[in-house]
């Protein structure tokens, strides 16, 4: 079953693509939504040696600003006792920076509670491409790879590889946006059919691993996507009893439990 009165994807101002948003405001909201649990899961600094390909360079908190917001998100639980607050991560998956990122935050990983593990870039002909940046950005990656399809493929295969690696050492239990290039689906052409057989590899990959999956709203606020992300795999993974956490991935306060009502009318998986 699905805990509707948990938002288990939150970002902060710590987020160097976010708002200034308190973190007060993000728990006043939560309060006001009927929500009981909430997770800040802010994006994981990066390993050094890797370059953001991101126009702007703002994919994530800087390492120096990692202590800052756990003592700030420890210091929230105190003030809200009437909150489960939990202190998080949204760690990416590089490929080829798998060892390097679990080095980097390792030494962090006794105050965490949970950690997210998501995908925002793909490797293509040795170079880590943006997959969620701006649309502009993504139909540079189309084109290098071929078809939308062929980046949903790669997307699944990829990320498929990646769990061989030990991230539970990071406390991450569930897997972030699962098919994020559907953010900018409409745009294209597809038949998820031509998709099954690494989408069916990689959820029983997950399945296998005991990882969870985010179910998450920001897809209905994007308008070249329409719908949650995971919404579409959600009945295969049920099937592999893979269970679900809803996440806002809220950038701003207003968006924390956003869509959540939509989920409980659409959900015929729970």
């Amino acid at each position: 079953m699905i805990d509707f009165t948990r938002d288990g994807h939150l970002h902060t101002p710590f987020c160097p693509h976010g708002s200034s948003d308190s973190l007060e405001a993000y728990v006043k909201r939560a309060l006001n939504q009927g929500i009981k649990t909430l997770t800040f899961t802010e994006h994981a600094p990066l390993p050094d040696r890797f370059q953001d390909p991101t126009p702007d360079q703002d994919s994530a908190m800087a390492l120096d600003l990692l202590p800052r917001y756990i003592e700030a998100l420890q210091t929230l639980k105190r003030s809200y006792s009437e909150l489960d607050l939990r202190i998080g991560l949204e760690i990416d998956y590089l490929p080829g920076y798998e060892s390097e990122t679990l080095a980097l935050l390792e030494p962090y990983a006794d105050v965490l509670d949970e950690a997210i593990l998501s995908q925002h870039f793909l490797l293509v002909d040795d170079e880590l491409l943006p997959i969620d940046f701006s649309a502009e950005t993504f139909d540079v990656l189309v084109k290098r790879v071929g078809s939308f399809e062929a980046v949903m493929k790669q997307y699944y295969t990829a990320l498929a590889a990646g769990l061989a690696f030990p991230w539970e050492r990071l406390k991450v239990d569930r897997i972030g946006h699962i098919d994020l290039p559907i953010k900018y689906q409409h745009n294209y052409t597809w038949d998820r059919s031509n998709v099954q057989d690494e989408q069916t590899r990689l959820l029983q990959t997950i399945a296998t691993r005991g990882f969870g999956l985010d179910l998450n709203t920001a897809g209905l606020r994007k308008p070249d996507c329409g719908q949650p992300y995971a919404i579409d795999v959600a009945s295969e993974a049920a099937a592999l009893g893979i269970p679900f956490v809803l996440g806002s991935d809220a950038h701003i306060a207003f968006d924390v439990g956003a869509g959540f009502e939509i989920i409980q009318k659409k959900a015929t998986f729970l």
